[in-house]
């Protein structure tokens, strides 16, 4: 039941890669940033700045753990 889940989210999260979308983050851990777009998406993305409670949008480029990584467009 754990695999089907986590290939579910994999599989959602497969749809967005390529689009850029919002994300509020949350929390930096790892030196990675972590947060989440409207549709709940997770995604991660490194950047030196404070991102807490942020919104900025994000490139989403590869399935990552359990979201996507993403590159911060400035």
């Amino acid at each position: 039941m754990l695999a089907l889940a986590r290939e579910s989210v994999r599989s959602f999260s497969r749809r967005f890669l390529g689009r850029t979308l919002a994300v509020l983050f949350e929390q930096r851990s790892g030196g990675a940033w972590s947060g989440l777009t409207a549709n709940y998406v997770k995604v991660y993305a490194k950047s030196s700045r404070d991102l807490t409670n942020r919104l900025k949008p994000v490139r989403l480029v590869e399935v990552y753990r359990d979201g996507v990584w993403g590159e911060i467009v400035e």
